[in-house]
């Protein structure tokens, strides 16, 4: 393990994350916010600046660099990010504790959008309100910011950091031309958040709102600017806009690649798109039926139904109507989406559409042979041969991702006042959706949990960010052994 140049690595990253504190403090200034407010985020760039130069004021001799070495350096990379950048809401005493401040910085970064400041936000500053989303827009393409500042010095070494940023079953052809392929989806991420923050504003929201919910839209984090949500805005063409942002940033990004080079049909014959259309317009019928009873507006149904739908799936979570008022067929459904999250390569979390498609087709596979063993009956994913490794990496993923939220849940439940709250908080926290349908409601609510829940619900973040093997090989004793 190649101790001193992840260091470094962790170092360059840490002067990044001090100089993406310089928009809130400009926003702090041009609000005119309180002093203690601005002094916070100066003292705050200035501690994280200092320890990033400490820790890569000398360049390594030795840059070996391979796959054990990328996924501990993304690993200690999201702690260390979430650490100092949790400094300005703790700075700035807009928190009660270090540990609120850490919650929220881990829930930007890892676009989870659960928040401890729901009942202070009509009097949390511009600055803070700013920097929470943008930690969003940060952690959505999963520093990818970071990469920009280093794979062009680290050649084909930046390919074990990518797998480790974007991890699924493939990041598709985006590592065959790192470098060049990350400049192009970041300025098209860039792009897309303005367009729809300039829609959102065409549509009456007002600027800065609407590059808050821009943002948190394109990280698919949704942190909410007030208690209701976007109910606040009573808009159906706000929330239209939304819709449409949430559903395109919860496609895979290889989408933007090959639309940037006109690629269309590739990506229309993707099958894991279509999975990700049909599991959308299921659930839009299983919940509508459900809701027949409640709605005197058919068109109204559908509307609301589909916002909420698009939003869990994409764990945006932002919401437009109470959900806990809806009837147990609806919360079981919301629950599975909530499971599932969006495609591959996306800014969403979740086990991903093509997981699921994946494994269902197995076990489709699985049941033609038993019926015909001596058929030879291949499993295919747009046209192309599933690989075993392949088949059984999906499997052997999903029972760890059943074994982490287990033991996630039973931490939970020592301090859970239900069961149904540490289940439903469990989900939110490992899918980094926020929304706990249970335990807080649509406000995501966070601030009443104990400090121990916070902490356990922290690491599950950032476990759930990165799709847990990171974090098992970083806490692993093979990664350690030699330190």
């Amino acid at each position: 393990m190649n101790w001193s140049y992840i260091q470094y690595l962790i170092g360059r990253l840490l002067m990044v994350l001090s100089l993406l504190m310089l928009p809130s403090l400009l926003v702090a200034v041009i609000y005119q916010n309180e002093v203690k407010v601005i002094l916070a985020f100066v003292v705050s760039m200035i501690i994280t600046f200092i320890a990033g130069k400490v820790m890569s004021f000398r360049q390594p001799e030795k840059d070996v660099f391979f796959a054990r070495e990328g996924f501990v350096l993304v690993s200690l990379s999201w702690f260390l990010i979430s650490i100092f950048g949790a400094l300005p809401f703790y700075l700035s005493g807009a928190v009660n504790s270090y540990v609120d401040a850490l919650f929220e910085a881990v829930s930007g970064f890892t676009t989870t959008g659960a928040s401890v400041l729901v009942d202070t936000l009509d009097v949390l500053p511009e600055s803070l309100m700013f920097w929470r989303s943008f930690t969003l827009l940060v952690g959505g393409m999963g520093m990818l910011i970071f990469l920009l500042y280093v794979v062009p010095n680290m050649g084909a070494k930046g390919v074990y950091v990518m797998r480790a940023e974007l991890p699924g079953p493939s990041t598709g052809k985006l590592e065959s031309r790192v470098s060049s392929s990350i400049y192009i989806l970041y300025f098209i991420y860039l792009f897309l958040t303005v367009v729809f923050a300039v829609l959102l504003w065409v549509a009456g929201v007002p600027w800065f709102e609407s590059m808050l919910l821009s943002m948190g839209t394109a990280g698919t984090g949704g942190f909410n600017i007030y208690p209701a949500s976007i109910a606040h805005y009573n808009s159906r063409v706000v929330e239209t806009i939304l819709m449409i942002a949430m559903f395109t940033f919860g496609l895979n990004f290889n989408f933007f690649y090959l639309a940037y080079e006109r690629r269309w049909r590739e990506i229309f014959k993707d099958e894991e798109l279509k999975w990700y259309i049909y599991i959308i317009l299921g659930a839009l019928a299983i919940i509508s039926l459900a809701l027949i009873p409640y709605y005197d507006n058919f068109f109204r149904m559908i509307h609301d139904v589909l916002f909420n739908i698009v939003s869990i799936m994409s764990t945006t979570a932002y919401t437009t109507v109470d959900i806990l008022e809806w009837p147990i067929a609806a919360h079981t459904t919301i629950l599975l989406l909530m499971f599932v999250g969006a495609m591959s390569g996306s800014t969403a979390s979740g086990l991903k559409v093509i997981r699921i498609g994946i494994y269902l087709r197995s076990i489709k596979h699985e049941i033609q042979h038993l019926l015909a063993p001596n058929r030879v009956i291949p499993m295919t994913y747009n046209g192309k041969r599933i690989e075993k490794n392949v088949h059984y990496g999906i499997v052997y993923y999903l029972m760890t991702y059943l074994a982490v939220f287990v033991l996630i849940l039973v931490v939970l439940s020592f301090d859970a006042q239900n069961f149904s709250s540490a289940f439903s908080a469990t989900i939110a926290t490992i899918s980094n959706i926020g929304g706990s349908l249970d335990l807080l409601g649509p406000s995501q609510d966070y601030g009443s949990l104990s400090n121990f829940s916070k902490v356990v619900m922290s690491v599950g973040m950032i476990i759930g960010r990165l799709e847990i093997y990171p974090v098992i090989i970083l806490l692993s004793r093979s990664t350690w052994r030699k330190v």
